[in-house]
Protein backbone atom coordinates (compact mmCIF):
# COMPACT_ATOMS: atom_id res chain seq x y z
CA UNK A 1 0.00 0.00 0.00
CA UNK A 2 0.89 3.35 -0.93
CA UNK A 3 0.46 5.11 2.42
CA UNK A 4 1.00 8.59 1.28
CA UNK A 5 -1.52 7.87 -1.25
CA UNK A 6 -4.18 6.16 1.44
CA UNK A 7 -3.75 9.33 3.99
CA UNK A 8 -4.49 11.58 0.91
CA UNK A 9 -7.83 9.85 0.08
CA UNK A 10 -8.86 9.53 4.23
CA UNK A 11 -8.00 12.75 4.50
CA UNK A 12 -11.55 14.36 3.19
CA UNK A 13 -11.68 18.33 2.85
CA UNK A 14 -14.39 20.33 1.58
CA UNK A 15 -14.76 23.88 0.79
CA UNK A 16 -16.34 25.51 4.59
CA UNK A 17 -19.64 27.34 4.11
CA UNK A 18 -21.47 28.20 7.59
CA UNK A 19 -23.58 25.57 9.50
CA UNK A 20 -24.86 25.34 12.28
CA UNK A 21 -23.00 23.45 14.47
CA UNK A 22 -18.93 22.54 14.11
CA UNK A 23 -18.50 18.97 16.13
CA UNK A 24 -14.93 17.89 16.99
CA UNK A 25 -14.62 13.85 17.31
CA UNK A 26 -12.22 13.32 20.28
CA UNK A 27 -8.44 11.99 19.97
CA UNK A 28 -5.13 13.07 21.64
CA UNK A 29 -4.90 15.20 18.28
CA UNK A 30 -5.37 18.84 19.93
CA UNK A 31 -5.38 20.29 16.15
CA UNK A 32 -8.76 19.15 16.34
CA UNK A 33 -10.05 21.93 18.79
CA UNK A 34 -7.93 23.93 18.16
CA UNK A 35 -9.98 24.30 14.76
CA UNK A 36 -13.01 23.97 15.71
CA UNK A 37 -11.89 27.11 18.11
CA UNK A 38 -10.81 28.79 14.61
CA UNK A 39 -13.86 27.92 12.58
CA UNK A 40 -16.31 29.08 15.51
CA UNK A 41 -14.14 32.67 15.58
CA UNK A 42 -14.58 32.85 12.13
CA UNK A 43 -18.40 32.72 12.31
CA UNK A 44 -18.96 29.34 10.44
CA UNK A 45 -21.73 28.18 13.00
CA UNK A 46 -22.77 29.58 16.43
CA UNK A 47 -22.16 26.29 18.88
CA UNK A 48 -19.25 23.76 19.34
CA UNK A 49 -20.15 20.20 20.56
CA UNK A 50 -16.82 17.89 21.36
CA UNK A 51 -17.62 14.30 21.36
CA UNK A 52 -15.40 11.81 23.19
CA UNK A 53 -14.62 9.46 26.25
CA UNK A 54 -11.99 7.62 26.37
CA UNK A 55 -10.99 5.22 23.62
CA UNK A 56 -8.56 4.34 21.26
CA UNK A 57 -7.90 7.47 19.98
CA UNK A 58 -7.51 8.70 23.59
CA UNK A 59 -3.28 8.11 23.73
CA UNK A 60 -2.07 9.77 26.78
CA UNK A 61 -5.19 11.89 28.19
CA UNK A 62 -6.10 11.34 31.47
CA UNK A 63 -9.77 11.95 31.00
CA UNK A 64 -12.18 12.20 28.44
CA UNK A 65 -11.51 13.23 25.05
CA UNK A 66 -14.20 15.84 25.15
CA UNK A 67 -13.26 17.34 28.44
CA UNK A 68 -9.59 17.89 27.23
CA UNK A 69 -10.98 19.54 24.13
CA UNK A 70 -13.04 22.12 25.99
CA UNK A 71 -10.48 22.59 28.26
CA UNK A 72 -8.29 23.37 25.87
CA UNK A 73 -10.22 25.94 23.95
CA UNK A 74 -10.96 27.88 27.49
CA UNK A 75 -7.47 27.98 27.89
CA UNK A 76 -6.31 28.99 24.55
CA UNK A 77 -9.38 30.68 23.17
CA UNK A 78 -10.11 32.98 25.77
CA UNK A 79 -12.99 35.52 24.00
CA UNK A 80 -15.03 31.59 23.76
CA UNK A 81 -17.98 31.62 25.95
CA UNK A 82 -18.27 28.31 27.95
CA UNK A 83 -21.74 28.69 26.92
CA UNK A 84 -21.02 27.93 23.28
CA UNK A 85 -19.53 24.66 23.55
CA UNK A 86 -21.40 21.21 24.78
CA UNK A 87 -19.76 17.86 25.52
CA UNK A 88 -20.38 14.24 24.98
CA UNK A 89 -17.65 12.59 27.24
CA UNK A 90 -18.97 8.82 27.20
CA UNK A 91 -18.47 7.57 24.04
CA UNK A 92 -15.97 5.41 23.04
CA UNK A 93 -16.04 5.08 18.49
CA UNK A 94 -17.38 7.17 15.81
CA UNK A 95 -20.76 5.73 16.25
CA UNK A 96 -21.35 6.18 19.62
CA UNK A 97 -19.72 9.62 19.14
CA UNK A 98 -22.54 10.44 16.96
CA UNK A 99 -25.20 8.55 18.29
CA UNK A 100 -24.54 9.62 22.30
CA UNK A 101 -24.48 13.41 21.05
CA UNK A 102 -28.03 12.85 19.63
CA UNK A 103 -28.78 11.82 22.84
CA UNK A 104 -27.28 14.58 24.18
CA UNK A 105 -28.92 17.01 22.39
CA UNK A 106 -32.28 15.50 22.42
CA UNK A 107 -32.12 15.24 26.70
CA UNK A 108 -30.21 18.38 28.04
CA UNK A 109 -30.35 20.66 24.52
CA UNK A 110 -33.49 20.14 22.65
CA UNK A 111 -33.41 23.75 20.29
CA UNK A 112 -30.30 22.04 18.96
CA UNK A 113 -31.04 18.23 18.20
CA UNK A 114 -30.28 17.22 14.95
CA UNK A 115 -32.96 17.65 12.37
CA UNK A 116 -34.11 20.80 13.63
CA UNK A 117 -31.72 22.90 15.13
CA UNK A 118 -29.13 21.27 13.66
CA UNK A 119 -29.70 21.00 9.88
CA UNK A 120 -26.14 21.15 9.05
CA UNK A 121 -22.56 20.98 10.71
CA UNK A 122 -18.91 21.07 10.56
CA UNK A 123 -17.13 18.00 11.43
CA UNK A 124 -13.34 18.10 12.46
CA UNK A 125 -11.78 14.85 13.00
CA UNK A 126 -8.22 13.83 13.39
CA UNK A 127 -6.86 13.62 9.54
CA UNK A 128 -6.77 10.23 8.63
CA UNK A 129 -10.11 9.25 10.17
CA UNK A 130 -12.14 12.43 8.66
CA UNK A 131 -13.64 10.30 5.67
CA UNK A 132 -14.50 7.49 7.68
CA UNK A 133 -16.55 9.87 10.50
CA UNK A 134 -18.20 11.69 7.21
CA UNK A 135 -19.31 8.20 6.08
CA UNK A 136 -20.82 7.13 10.00
CA UNK A 137 -22.50 10.60 9.97
CA UNK A 138 -24.01 9.98 6.58
CA UNK A 139 -25.34 6.61 7.31
CA UNK A 140 -26.52 7.63 11.35
CA UNK A 141 -28.08 11.05 10.42
CA UNK A 142 -28.73 11.54 6.95
CA UNK A 143 -31.21 14.25 7.38
CA UNK A 144 -27.97 16.69 8.18
CA UNK A 145 -25.99 17.89 5.93
CA UNK A 146 -22.45 18.42 6.76
CA UNK A 147 -18.88 19.26 5.92
CA UNK A 148 -15.84 17.42 6.10
CA UNK A 149 -13.40 20.38 7.85
CA UNK A 150 -9.93 18.44 9.28
CA UNK A 151 -7.36 20.42 11.15
CA UNK A 152 -4.38 21.95 8.00
CA UNK A 153 -1.77 18.83 7.72
CA UNK A 154 0.00 16.63 5.53
CA UNK A 155 1.02 13.08 5.56
CA UNK A 156 4.59 14.01 6.92
CA UNK A 157 3.47 16.41 9.54
CA UNK A 158 0.93 13.39 10.67
CA UNK A 159 3.71 10.82 10.57
CA UNK A 160 5.93 13.03 13.52
CA UNK A 161 3.29 13.89 15.31
CA UNK A 162 2.34 9.77 15.73
CA UNK A 163 5.98 8.99 16.46
CA UNK A 164 6.10 11.54 18.90
CA UNK A 165 3.19 9.18 20.74
CA UNK A 166 5.03 6.28 20.03
CA UNK A 167 2.26 4.74 17.64
CA UNK A 168 2.54 4.00 13.69
CA UNK A 169 0.11 5.82 11.29
CA UNK A 170 0.53 3.87 8.42
CA UNK A 171 -0.60 1.16 10.77
CA UNK A 172 -3.69 3.46 11.63
CA UNK A 173 -4.20 4.09 7.76
CA UNK A 174 -4.06 0.25 7.06
CA UNK A 175 -7.21 0.16 9.80
CA UNK A 176 -8.59 2.40 8.51
CA UNK A 177 -8.75 1.68 4.67
CA UNK A 178 -10.08 -1.91 6.07
CA UNK A 179 -12.91 -0.05 8.13
CA UNK A 180 -14.01 1.73 5.24
CA UNK A 181 -14.42 -1.25 3.50
CA UNK A 182 -15.83 -3.73 5.96
CA UNK A 183 -18.17 -1.57 7.82
CA UNK A 184 -20.84 -0.33 5.04
CA UNK A 185 -22.05 -4.72 5.07
CA UNK A 186 -21.95 -4.38 9.26
CA UNK A 187 -24.78 -1.21 9.46
CA UNK A 188 -21.80 1.02 10.72
CA UNK A 189 -20.98 3.57 7.70
CA UNK A 190 -22.98 4.49 4.51
CA UNK A 191 -20.97 2.63 1.48
CA UNK A 192 -17.98 4.33 -0.83
CA UNK A 193 -16.13 2.76 -3.16
CA UNK A 194 -12.22 2.54 -2.13
CA UNK A 195 -9.86 3.31 -4.85
CA UNK A 196 -6.52 0.87 -4.91
CA UNK A 197 -3.17 2.39 -3.36
CA UNK A 198 -0.80 0.42 -4.82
Amino acid sequence: MHYKKAFDWLYARDIVTPCDAIIGFGHFDLKVPDTCARLYLQGYASKIIFTGGVGAGSTGLTKPEAEVFKEYVMTHFAQISTNAIIIENKSTNTGENIRFTEHILSDLHPEYHFGRGICSAILVATAYRQRRVGLTFKHLVPHVAFINSPPDTDYDAEYAMYKQHHEDLDSHIAGEINRIKDYPSRGYTAYEEVPEFG
